[in-house]
Order: structure tokens, then C-alpha cells, then sequence
């Protein structure tokens, strides 16, 4: 969708809604769409539209069953168009320099237009060429490059030669990051993870991406292609042994969770759900609370593999520090439908490890509000129970009040406008039986902030407009003397709401919030609060 040129608060949070609002983006548009790599039908079906003047083009290296499209079989190149391909590529003089090698050449690429170029730098490289030879044992440079077969692939084949000519560093990049598919990773994660400074990574990711040995994702980030990645992880095993490998693997949990903890600090840091810093460390500080908001949603797919990784090795405290570190994103930014199965793991991971703890309970009220966005009320409904069981088992009043909370939310997405009213009033005299000195003092005020909002759009539902004004006018007067940005703009946005309903003018206020929001990149909110404006907004329940 940002291809189409749409900016990101202008994309839904679910997958749902985005899949409804890119069919109407193309509904006018002449389109070719290509849906390059794909693995099945199921994955591409969601992108299929009725458009009259959108072609789609799905490219798989197997039948797809079950997808109702007009197969066109593209078989490999034949050496002929093989030999022009290259000829175009590298000019006439260099292929008549390797011309007793070419036939080999063309043999082990299979016809294959990715493994052809990825062959380039085995014709560009002086005596790199031989019509045969024995493999090397190692990753360091050398002079001639046979042609054994490497399993029947020719992308992984072209990757063997290449590998060949790689010098040592280089060679280790690409191995270690090569052991989990990291969907698009930076300079900082491979440095961390194969033990160099930055800058001599860049370089190396650079020169592996030459090569075609890695792809560019944009932004600086790379990626293996999937036969790529496959021969990397197996030289990895052979070279590194399974000891080597996982101390890279470790050492790449303990970046992205690094990572995480550090920009979900920085994004909310007056939360008590976010886990507690884990000290200085190789990741770079962040300007702001937008800034490391965003750090969030880029890396999240990185994260994402990060807790599969962790709860592969059995590192379930990762596992469950990742889960509570995406609290920040989940709750300004969306990603709910990225989020859910990661937050369904982490919860699974704490009633099987931490049973009963405040952790398991933060888990179930992330994984409730989760499902809630996901408008799965349901599920969401008996996630938010099992928040309010563990924090009551753990005899953590704070969060049992918060998971009360997050029960009445629930309630009010339901628009069960009474429920949830009795639930705030609940979680509100849970709260207030937190003594001065008792564990969650602190967060008192700020917890009462939230409940008088969530108060008001509750009675707001009643048609209680005196009652809910004055909670809400409470809770923005908290949030502006704290100086807490967020908060105060969906206070201004609750307000707005009550207003409208009054006939009053809303504009100032509406204008503000998304101001403040547009700042932290809070994108879900923003949207909303531009169609309240124009006047095509529904108020929420």
C-alpha cells in the first residue's frame, strides 16, 4: 500500500481492513501487480480483486492448487539466451576470455536467470574460471572455482561460487547471518552478531549484496533470498559447528531483545507494563518517543523471528521480555494482526513457565487488548479474565485494576455500555485500595487518569454527557500537568467526542490531538481523528 502511494496512517491497523482498502485503492487503477516468490495459494488469494484493469501475476517455482488462474510455464533459458544474458551483462571481450569455461558455467546455472547473474563475478574475476576443479574447505579467497553440483539448484549452486571468493569477514557475515531468516536486517544487527564495528559491517553487507549473495530491502537493511539463505545456514553449520553458531544465534537474541527493551523505554517510558532497561549496551539511544516508536514497527519483523528463535533454543525469559516489549507498538501504532500470534506465544509461554505471575498477567492483558483491536471480543473477553486471574494470584493490585480495565474495554468495544461502566468502577475501587507505600503507588494517579477516560466514553455511551465531560476533562487535565503527550491527545479526542454529541465546535481540539499523535507516530489514531473532522466517523463504542 505505500507503493500506491498511501502514507501510513492513511493503513488500517488489521489486515482485514488494509485488504478492503487496497481493493478500493485499485478499483480505478490500470495495475500490473506482481507477486514474485509466492509459496501458496492461500497466501496471494487475499490480493486477488475483481478490478477490471488490474492484472496479477503470481511467480512460484511450483504449481499453486487451488488458485483459479491461467498457468503460463516458464521454462529455464536455453543456453543460447543463457550466453546473451551474460553477454549483456558483461560484454563480449570478457566472455571470450572465458569461453572454455562457459559451457560448465551454463550447465551448473540450469538456466536459471538469478543464478546466471549471480555468476558475474566469477566471470569478471581474473582466473576465477575453470572448466573444473575440487571445492575449497573454507570461506577465504581463491584462485579457481570448479563446477560440482550442489543439490540440483542453481541459485544455491551460484551462491557456492560465489562463496568461494568471498574473503573472511565477508564470508563470516554471510554465513552467521544466514542461520535465521531474518526478513530485512541493518548493519547494527549483523555487527552485533558476527562481532565487528559497524562501519567495516556496512561494508561487508554492501560487497555481499555486489555479489548478489544478499539482496537490498532498502533503508540501508538486506536479506537473503530463500535457496541463498539455505546454502548459508549449511556452510555456517560446517564452518562454525553447532557450538560457533549457537553463540551467533545467542548473541542475536540478545541484540533484538536489547533492542526492544531500550526503544520501548524510550517510546513509553512512564509505563509500568514495559519491562525494566537491561543496562547500556551496543544500541543506539533514541531522540524521541516517535523515533523509537518507529525504531519498533521497523524492526518488528525482526523481533517477531527474534521470540520464534527464542522459544526454539528454550529461552523463555527472552521470550517473554520480547512479548512484553511490543506493548508500546500495540498500543500507538497497531500491528495487531503482526502482533497476535507473537503475544499468543508469549502467553502460552507464561501459563506453561510463570504460571499465576505478574508476568503471565501482563501477557494475557496484551494478548486481550490484541484481540479486542482484532474486533475478536470473544477471545479477547477470556484473555482479559486471565489477566485478572494471574494478577490476582500474584497479589498485584495495580495490575488487577488494569485488568479489570482492560475487561471493561472489552465491554465497550461491545458497546455493553453499562458492563463496562461496572468495570471501570471496579478496577477504580481496586486502586484505591493501594496504600501510599504499597508496590504500584507510584502508578496510581496515572492508572486513575486512565480509567477516568475510559469512564467517560463509557457513560458517554449512556447518555451521561455531564458525567462523562467531567471524567474526561479530569483525566486531560492529568495528562497535560504530567506533560504525557499521548494521553492528552485521546483525551482531546474523547472530548471532541462529547462535543459533537452536544453540537459544540471540536475543530481546535481535534486539530491538536492529531498534531501531537502525527509527532509520537501514533498512525492507528490519526486517521480516525481526520475522518471525526470531516465528519465520516461513527463514534466509537
Amino acid at each position: 500500500m505505500r507503493q500506491l502511494g498511501l502514507d501510513d496512517e492513511q493503513i488500517p491497523p488489521t489486515e482485514t481492513d488494509r485488504l478492503e482498502n487496497f481493493r478500493r485503492v485499485v478499483a480505478d487503477r490500470r495495475l500490473l501487480l506482481v507477486l514474485d516468490h509466492a509459496r501458496s495459494a492461500e497466501q496471494i488469494t487475499p490480493l486477488l480483486t475483481s478490478a477490471p484493469s488490474v492484472l496479477t501475476l503470481a511467480v512460484a517455482t511450483r504449481p499453486l492448487s487451488g488458485l483459479d488462474a491461467l498457468p503460463v510455464p516458464v521454462g529455464p533459458l536455453s543456453d543460447r539466451d543463457a550466453e546473451r544474458l551474460l553477454t549483456k551483462i558483461v560484454g563480449k571481450q570478457v566472455m571470450r576470455s572465458a569461453r572454455e569455461a562457459i559451457p560448465a558455467l551454463l550447465e551448473r546455472c540450469g538456466g536459471s536467470p538469478g543464478a546466471l547473474r549471480a555468476s558475474v563475478p566469477l566471470l569478471l574475476t581474473p582466473g576465477a574460471l575453470t572448466p573444473a576443479g575440487p571445492p575449497p574447505s573454507s570461506g577465504h579467497h581463491v584462485s579457481t572455482v570448479g563446477f560440482a553440483t550442489t543439490g540440483g539448484n542453481p541459485m544455491r549452486a551460484a551462491a557456492e561460487d560465489a562463496y568461494r571468493l568471498l574473503a573472511p569477514e565477508a564470508a563470516r557475515v554471510y554465513r552467521l547471518m544466514g542461520l535465521r531468516l531474518w526478513p530485512a536486517f541493518d548493519a547494527e544487527a549483523a555487527a552485533h552478531v558476527v562481532g565487528l564495528d559497524v562501519g567495516t559491517t556496512e561494508v561487508l553487507l554492501g560487497a555481499l549484496a555486489e555479489v548478489l549473495l544478499l539482496e537490498r530491502a532498502g533503508g540501508g537493511r538486506y536479506r537473503y533470498r530463500p535457496a541463498v539463505r539455505a546454502h548459508a545456514e549449511q556452510v555456517a553449520y560446517q564452518q562454525e559447528g553447532i557450538a560457533g553458531c549457537w553463540a551467533a544465534m545467542n548473541r542475536a537474541m540478545q541484540y533484538y531483545l536489547r533492542l526492544s527493551v531500550t526503544a520501548a523505554r524510550a517510546a513509553l517510558p512512564e509505563s509500568w507494563r514495559v519491562p525494566e532497561a537491561l543496562g547500556a549496551g551496543p544500541v543506539r539511544a533514541h531522540v524521541g518517543r516517535g523515533e523509537a516508536l518507529g525504531r519498533l514497527a521497523v524492526e518488528l519483523p525482526n523481533l517477531v523471528e527474534a521470540v520464534a528463535a527464542a522459544e526454539e533454543f528454550g529461552r523463555w525469559d527472552t521470550v517473554l521480555t520480547l512479548c512484553r516489549a511490543m506493548w508500546p507498538l500495540q498500543l500507538k501504532a497497531g500491528h495487531h494482526d503482526a502482533l497476535l500470534p507473537v503475544l499468543r506465544t508469549g502467553a502460552a509461554v507464561a501459563d506453561d513457565r510463570a504460571p499465576g505471575t505478574r508476568t503471565a498477567g501482563a501477557l494475557h492483558a496484551q494478548l486481550a487488548h490484541a484481540l479486542g483491536e482484532l474486533r475478536l471480543d470473544d477471545e479477547a473477553g477470556a484473555e482479559a479474565a486471565a489477566a485478572v486471574r494471574d494478577e490476582r494470584s500474584a497479589g498485584h493490585r495495580l495490575g488487577l485494576a488494569s485488568a479489570i480495565e482492560f475487561l471493561g474495554l472489552v465491554r465497550l468495544r461491545q458497546w455493553r455500555h453499562q458492563h463496562a461502566s461496572d468495570c471501570f468502577d471496579e478496577a477504580y475501587a481496586v486502586l484505591a485500595g493501594i496504600g501510599p507505600h504499597e508496590d504500584g503507588a507510584a502508578h496510581v494517579s496515572r492508572a486513575g487518569a486512565l480509567l477516568d477516560r475510559h469512564r467517560g466514553r463509557a457513560l458517554l455511551g449512556l447518555v451521561r454527557l455531564d458525567e462523562a465531560q467531567g471524567h474526561v476533562e479530569r483525566a486531560l487535565e492529568a495528562f497535560r500537568a504530567e506533560g504525557e503527550a499521548y494521553n492528552t491527545a485521546r483525551a482531546l479526542t474523547d472530548l471532541a467526542e462529547i462535543l459533537l454529541v452536544r453540537d459544540e465546535r471540536t475543530a481546535a481540539l481535534i486539530d491538536e490531538a492529531i498534531r501531537v499523535l502525527t509527532e509520537e507516530n501514533a498512525d492507528q489514531h490519526v486517521e480516525y481523528l481526520r475522518r471525526l473532522r470531516a465528519g465520516d466517523a461513527g463514534l466509537p463504542g
